[in-house]
């Protein structure tokens, strides 16, 4: 299996950050973990795709810096499949809660051009060729979904701290996990994790690597950020677009 960290900001898309995406590859098959505009380097960077014969896309949430990357679909060379968790988090279809960016007069594009919806669901089920297992987070302004895939990969984001999330990342080889703001200089926003928090998580979950991801566009100090997640786990590192995920055995307090 491999891994790109797509989009690692939040909210805003910046000259260095896009909004959250992660893509895994394997096996002639890829899954994207939400849809931010970083969903745009599959168009920019076609060879992420090479050798890709499937393609599925699993959302966290609604929110529109989660799910924008969605209108970018007929761009790319196949299409996908997408599971949201609309039924289960809001009691609503996916498929209603997404139409208004996938039909007219928002979107041109025909509903075939932009792939099924299907719903995600908790527990854990099969994505294509992948094996992904999700967790209800209640602690944000609206519900979010944590994903995780095998014992590879999990995407915490969206959520205040809470420690079952150390349960469910519990040795995953890497976390990747909301530090919306340091501990010394919180954000006063609802249901958002810092980044000593994320380093919580990591250090007691015995993740293998831990990156901070859906970070705040406004913050002037991104090393702060990292030096409140060290604190907790030596190893944390902060998102980059375009980053290789590292899937070894290596422990949030030893890399480097």
């Amino acid at each position: 299996m491999q891994a790109w960290l797509l989009g690692s900001g939040g909210w805003i898309p910046t000259a260095t950050r896009e909004t959250t995406c992660v893509f895994v590859r394997e096996e002639g098959h890829g899954l994207l973990l939400d849809a931010g505009t970083g969903l745009r380097r599959l168009v920019s960077e076609p060879e992420l795709l090479d050798g890709v014969r499937s393609l599925d896309i699993a959302l966290t949430h609604f929110h529109l810096d989660h799910v924008c990357g969605l209108a970018y679909v007929p761009a790319l060379p196949l299409v996908p499949t997408i599971w949201a968790p609309g039924r289960w988090l809001y009691g609503q279809a996916s498929e209603e809660l997404l139409a208004p960016l996938r039909t007219a007069p928002i979107s041109p594009s025909d509903a075939h051009e932009l792939g099924e919806v299907r719903e995600l669901e908790p527990g854990t089920q099969a994505l294509g060729r992948f094996q992904v297992t999700t967790r209800e987070q209640r602690l944000h302004w609206a519900p979010t979904a944590g994903i995780r895939v095998g014992d590879e990969i999990a995407l915490i984001t969206d959520t205040a701290y809470e420690p079952q999330s150390a349960d469910f990342a519990r040795a995953v080889k890497h976390l990747l996990h909301e530090a919306w703001s340091s501990s010394a200089h919180p954000v006063a926003q609802a249901g958002d994790s810092t980044a000593a928090e994320a380093g919580m998580v990591a250090r007691t979950a015995g993740a293998g690597h831990l990156t901070l991801v859906h970070l705040n566009p406004l913050l002037q100090d991104e090393e702060e950020l990292l030096a409140d997640a060290r604190a907790h786990s030596p190893g944390a590192r902060l998102g980059r677009d375009r980053e290789p995920l590292r899937l070894d055995d290596a422990t949030v307090a030893a890399d480097r």
